[in-house]
């Protein structure tokens, strides 16, 4: 008797690790299906991204909306010195210009002269 207790007792068990199992897989099949998802969206994104930023695409819209930007000639940028102080700030300075007008990005700081 006892042992047919113990079997019975046994036989549960099991049929509850084995649905265990099964809703753990199946959880883990829909977090794999949602990981896809996400990387199939932030390829989209990325592909959107690129003709968002592509320079050619940009004139045509701008050219489609009649906006008034145009190119800069190359010849009217001019570059400016950076300096770096100790604690690793980087500031430029232009004559004639007030410093907090001026945006300076660490790689590369240029400025369009003869403005409006």
């Amino acid at each position: 008797m006892v042992a047919a207790v113990m079997m019975a007792a046994a036989g549960v068990f099991h049929v509850y690790v084995k649905n265990r199992q099964i809703n753990v897989a199946r959880e883990i099949q829909g977090m794999e299906e949602r990981i896809s998802q996400h990387k199939l969206d932030i390829t989209t994104l990325e592909v959107r991204l690129d003709d968002q930023l592509n320079p050619i695409l940009i004139n045509d819209r701008l050219s489609e909306m009649s906006s008034d930007l145009r190119r800069i000639p190359v010849g009217v940028v001019k570059a400016i010195p950076l300096l770096r102080s100790r604690s690793g700030k980087v500031t430029a300075t232009v004559p004639g210009k007030d410093p907090r007008s001026i945006s300076v990005i660490p790689s590369t700081v240029s400025t369009a002269t003869g403005g409006p």
